[in-house]
């Protein structure tokens, strides 16, 4: 995520950040709009983790190395105008394979790990591409599907027609390729994509205000869970209660108790019945 001019371009991993996490969509956009300093965190499990991840891709461009007869690979290149300039023109070429290019949309802009000739005819000739992408969890993640549902869709703008399917290529020796249809993902990709538009219109501070720091699956490797984790410490939030889940949450936040010195003064037993759940759950984070 990044301004350019006035215009806020948003990216793949900006979408994909937006269903984890909306919070997040507007701490970065105060960092884009350099309203804030995105902080810094020494993670030496995090940078494992990307390390991993850059060598599973190079493992996955060696290999097709060996059965392509054209690859090309800009990852070297850092100006994103230039980047997908170049990817055009490997692709009107008809290069069988692009690495690290880049494709733009409106005010959407990407960086697909690896774009693949196919034999479907296109704006560019008897031929298309689609996407592949590298990743490190054997099971796609919904995270995935957004960001190669933005991929697709911007690749369909450059070539003149929908890619049939999008790939990701994970570490599973046995079925490492699981290739999805684009269409089956088409109507929940454009619904989640339209949500997070609307939502930037309405400004870094009203998101940030709007969007609770409510403890997710990526705060583990987020940037922000640092500050989260203290505005949830200093509100005395629900959240820090161990084992909790957020269907309790809601529910107590229903009855007015939404800190854990409102939870600690429930009279046991209790004196509702919760609308979901066993009463004895309740009782047990009591």
């Amino acid at each position: 995520m990044h301004v350019h001019g006035h215009e806020l371009v948003l990216s793949a991993t900006d979408l994909s950040n937006f269903l984890g996490c909306r919070r997040r969509t507007g701490l970065d956009m105060a960092v884009a709009y350099g309203k804030l300093s995105r902080p810094y965190r020494d993670d030496p499990l995090l940078e494992l983790l990307w390390q991993r991840g850059d060598e599973h891709e190079k493992r996955f461009v060696a290999s097709l190395r060996a059965e392509s007869a054209t690859i090309v690979d800009l990852g070297g290149l850092d100006d994103p105008v230039e980047r997908v300039a170049m990817t055009l023109e490997e692709m009107a070429k008809g290069t069988d394979v692009i690495v690290q290019g880049g494709l733009s949309d409106d005010r959407w802009f990407g960086k697909p790990d690896v774009m693949r000739r196919v034999a479907r005819p296109s704006s560019l000739g008897d031929w298309s591409y689609e996407i592949s992408d590298t990743k490190l969890a054997r099971e796609t993640r919904a995270g995935t599907i957004m960001q190669l549902g933005l991929y697709s869709e911007m690749l369909a703008a450059a070539q003149g027609v929908r890619p049939e399917c999008f790939h990701v290529v994970t570490p599973d020796v046995t079925t490492p390729v699981h290739t999805y249809r684009v269409d089956d993902y088409a109507a929940y990709f454009r619904m989640v994509r339209g949500k997070m538009v609307d939502t930037v219109a309405l400004g870094h501070e009203r998101v940030v205000v709007d969007n609770y720091p409510e403890p997710v699956e990526s705060c583990e490797i987020c940037q922000w869970r640092t500050e989260c984790a203290t505005k949830r410490r200093a509100d005395d939030h629900l959240s820090l209660v161990a084992g909790i889940t957020r269907t309790q949450r809601r529910e107590l936040e229903a009855r007015s108790i939404s800190t854990l010195t409102g939870l600690a003064g429930v009279p046991i037993p209790l004196t509702f019945k919760p609308k979901r759940g066993s009463a004895e759950t309740y009782v047990r984070v009591r």
